[in-house]
């Protein structure tokens, strides 16, 4: 949790503009005021998110849910996990049984991106083919593998322009199967958040096109506005310099200037999307989303959140600080949702070589005992208690997966059986190092986390602790966030003001040893949950180091069971989806017992709404839209706001980069900041 309450990126004042009344009379100032932009509502949703791409949201729980309120899905999970029609207005299933062709066609509604460029078929090809490059290295793609030569183009046997998806119109997409499946299931497929359209134009600009306003566009209710950041110290340097330096020489990029830096979100607006649903010439401008702004807070001490909570100001949290789990006003008024989709588990990567006091090294994960041993180790109630909102793990798969197709059985409350090695035993841990030959004095590696991620932390201290007690040496290696050392070539420059997030970038490179993470499910299908596991689900890129022959790549922790696979292949090949429960159980089984990935605790998402927040509506996946949230009082809200930072302002410390501050309460009321926005009727009478 980051100590200091603010940080802008601004020094001057920026005077807001004045309100263009839009569809009321001028007999009502407030009425009019209102209507013009909507309400700011001030929430705390995560600590901090630095890469917004949905095809990468899915090794944080809290990211995803910050990412699902950019960018809209084909289909949704409604409340009750039903699929609900979203971009798609209409769709069309086509069987020729004769000519062996099964087709839909995807009808879109009318929407716009947040530049206003319509929301098109063109967009979701793109966004699908990127999936399934032959070189790309995402895990969803196994999801679109029901289409016509979409597995061939993965595997390098067609180009990828030989998928069959086309845009036959604007707003038609025809998408060819490769024979008769459940149609259905493709629909829960299209849940997906990795799955959401995406726009070539912007994409292909930069790997780093998801991380600020400037380059990014959206097609969700809200679009990235603006973000606040500040540059830090870490208190181990040497260590911070160690990362980066490990990593560049790795990758083979150069320092961005004489210095590098530590550097972290403080806080950022998500702000309407104002072509959402909407003709922006003739539609009131809250027709289809309510709120102006939701203001995302990333900073606050657990003293700062209790306050502004109790004061009024706060109107929902997603990501309760470790600290306010157990006692106090914000823990009295969690909400926690009876089931997760996300699986806190640490990845073994198998191809790693570990420091065993010998000039060679080993391959200690290698080693399934040793895998297993990790495994038995860990005090899984022990981390319930201090993190609170979870349950220990008792497989793989998430506790709101489906077990079938529909959420009327769920793949965890049919599944009977018990992973031997998902218990906790010190003892027999001990005895398979033994029966391994493994002297775990002899052995040093670290686990990777996220240094920025309280939660995460104090999850992988308790293992570290359990993995010391069998006699290994090891550590935490937390990585942060640094300032950006990437060259944008559209702007000849190397921009400073986005992040990279080194632990984001040990996750997705397989440099790790071991490494803590959110699994989270890709949709409520399991198949997407166990798949990526087998060699030929993984969805990694391509071999193509001969020429000649192109070879599969398994995932990224060096797993490859051939018998896996081979259950994986069926399971795939049974396209009547309830007869695919019994292999699916096989199939966690079989994971459970060699443990490339260790589940840890089933994540549950707890959530704490203000009584004056109105209106808002939460999917399956527990995600909050607030499309249509409204403060009952607003009034009441924004005077509690001014109340509030009138009392404390000599105390806070609003704060930039280059410590330039608002030591002024007058200049401070007319800037651009999220707390700011409680003095809108001055800044009205100033304009």
């Amino acid at each position: 949790m980051m100590k200091r309450i603010f940080a802008l990126l601004l020094c001057a004042a920026t005077l807001l503009t004045s309100l263009t009344f839009i569809g009321c009379d001028d007999e009502d100032k407030k009425e009019k005021k209102e209507e013009d932009k909507g309400q700011y509502i001030t929430t705390y949703l995560t600590d901090n998110v630095y890469d917004l791409d949905p095809a990468k949201a899915y090794t944080n729980e809290a990211l995803a849910n910050v990412v699902s309120l950019m960018f809209d899905t084909l289909f949704k999970l409604d409340e009750n996990g039903k699929v609900r029609k979203s971009l798609v207005r209409e769709y069309v299933i086509e069987e020729n049984e004769a000519a062996g062709e099964y087709k839909m066609q995807l009808y879109l509604n009318d929407t716009n991106w947040s530049d206003g460029t319509a929301v098109s078929a063109n967009d979701i090809v793109f966004a699908w083919k990127r999936l399934l490059e032959v070189d790309a290295n995402y895990e969803a793609a196994s999801l679109l593998f029901d289409i016509k030569n979409a597995r061939a183009a993965k595997e390098g046997d067609v180009s990828i322009d030989d998928v069959r998806i086309y845009p036959a119109e604007q707003q038609m997409l025809e998408i060819f199967f490769e024979g008769k499946i459940d149609y259905d299931q493709f629909l829960l497929n299209l849940t997906s958040l990795a799955l959401a359209p995406l726009r070539d134009d912007i994409v292909s600009k930069s790997d780093d096109w998801a991380k600020k306003p400037g380059t990014m566009v959206c097609s969700g209710p809200f679009k990235l506005g603006r973000v606040n950041m500040k540059l830090g110290t870490d208190p181990d340097t040497e260590k911070l310099f160690d990362a980066y330096y490990e990593y560049k020489d790795a990758n083979g990029f150069d320092k961005v200037g004489d210095y590098f830096s530590k550097q972290s979100i403080t806080d950022f607006m998500l702000e309407r999307n104002i072509y959402y649903y909407r003709d922006y010439e003739e539609d009131r401008l809250k027709k289809s989303v309510t709120p102006y702004k939701i203001c995302v807070d990333c900073s606050l001490t657990e003293e700062q959140l209790t306050a502004m909570y109790d004061a009024g100001m706060v109107m929902y949290i997603s990501d309760v600080p470790l600290a306010l789990r157990k006692d106090g006003s914000i823990a009295a008024n969690a909400e926690v949702a009876d089931k997760s989709f996300s699986t806190n588990s640490i990845y073994l990567n198998q191809n790693a070589v570990v420091d065993n006091g010998t000039e060679e090294g080993e391959k200690l994960f290698a080693n399934e005992k040793v895998r297993q041993a990790l495994s038995l180790a860990i005090d899984r109630q022990a981390i319930v208690d201090a993190v609170v909102y979870a349950q220990a793990a008792t497989g793989l798969v998430p506790t709101g997966v489906f077990e079938a197709g529909a959420a009327k059985t769920l793949f965890r409350d049919a599944c009977t059986a018990s992973y031997d090695f998902l218990s906790t035993d010190a003892t027999k841990a001990a005895s398979l190092l033994s029966e391994a030959g493994i002297k775990p004095s002899k052995y040093t590696f670290e686990l990777t986390v996220a240094a920025y991620d309280e939660v995460h932390c104090a999850i992988a201290d308790i293992i570290v602790e359990n993995w010391k007690a069998l006699g290994f040496n090891v550590s935490a290696k937390k990585l942060d966030t640094i300032v950006n050392n990437d060259y944008y070539k559209y702007t000849d420059s190397t921009p400073a003001d986005i992040c990279d997030d080194l632990y984001a970038e040990e996750l997705r490179n397989g440099k790790f040893q071991a490494i803590l993470f959110d699994y989270v499910a890709f949709s409520a299908d399991p198949f997407s949950v166990l798949s990526q596991f087998a060699k030929p689900f993984s969805g990694r890129g391509m071999d193509m180091s001969n020429p000649d022959e192109y070879l599969l790549t398994p995932h990224i922790t060096g797993y490859d069971n051939e018998a896996y696979n081979t259950l994986m292949e069926e399971i795939f090949a049974e396209k009547t989806i309830a007869n695919r429960a019994d292999k699916l159980r096989e199939a966690e089984g079989i994971l459970m017992n060699d443990l490339p990935v260790i589940p840890v605790v089933f994540n549950l998402n707890a959530t704490v709404t203000s009584k004056q927040l109105k209106g808002e509506k939460t999917s399956y996946y527990n995600v909050l839209s607030f499309q249509k949230a409204k403060i009952a009082s607003y009034d009441k809200y924004l005077e509690a706001g001014k109340t509030y930072i009138t009392a404390h302002f000599s105390e806070l410390k609003f704060t930039e980069a280059n410590e330039c501050a608002y030591t002024e309460f007058e200049l401070f009321k007319t800037a651009n900041t999220i707390y700011s926005q409680y003095f809108l009727d001055e800044k009205e009478e100033k304009n």
